[in-house]
C-alpha cells in the first residue's frame, strides 16, 4: 500500500445505544442502536460481569476497516446483520488495495478492499452502497467520560 494509505488506516468507531441483550452460557448478543440503525455485536462476558453491559447504555462499536464489506444495489436476503447504507466519499486506489472511504449518518468510515473488487463494481464519489460488518467482527467498548473515543 502507499504511504498514502497507510496514514490513513483507522479503526472505525460508532456511537449507540443497547437496544437489546440475549446472553447464553458467557457470551451475549447485543443490539445496538446507531442513529436509528441497528447494530450487533458478540461479547465474551455477560451483564452481570461488564458494567457497561446495560439496556439504554452507551457504548461504541469499534470495526477494522478489512472488515467492512461493500455492496451496491444489493437486492435479496443475506445472513449478515449489520447493514450500513453508506455514500462514498473518495477512494485511494492501490495496485493490489483500495481504500473506500464512506460517509454513514455524518460519520466517515473506511473500508478496505481489493482493486480488482472496487473496479468491478464501478465505484466512484458519490456512489451509493452499503458497508456489511460480520457481527463477530465487532467490538464493543465503554465510552470514555468525554465521549471522544479517545
Amino acid at each position: 500500500m502507499s504511504e498514502t494509505q497507510n496514514e490513513l488506516r483507522v479503526m472505525n468507531t460508532l456511537r449507540g445505544k443497547i437496544s437489546e441483550m440475549t446472553t447464553s452460557g458467557n457470551m451475549t448478543l447485543v443490539g445496538v442502536d446507531v442513529d436509528g440503525t441497528r447494530m450487533t455485536a458478540i461479547m465474551i462476558g455477560t451483564p452481570g460481569k461488564v458494567p457497561y453491559l446495560q439496556m439504554s447504555g452507551d457504548v461504541e462499536l469499534l470495526f477494522n476497516e478489512s472488515a467492512v464489506s461493500i455492496g451496491k444495489m444489493v437486492q435479496g436476503q443475506m445472513s449478515l446483520n449489520n447493514q450500513l447504507d453508506c455514500t462514498i466519499e473518495r477512494l485511494v486506489v492501490g495496485e493490489i488495495l483500495t481504500q473506500v472511504i464512506l460517509s454513514f449518518n455524518g460519520e466517515h468510515l473506511t473500508s478496505l478492499i481489493t482493486t480488482m473488487s472496487a473496479k468491478r463494481l464501478d465505484l466512484k464519489a458519490g456512489d451509493r452502497v452499503t458497508a456489511f460488518i460480520k457481527t463477530n467482527e465487532v467490538m464493543l467498548k465503554e465510552p470514555d467520560e468525554a465521549g471522544n473515543g479517545d
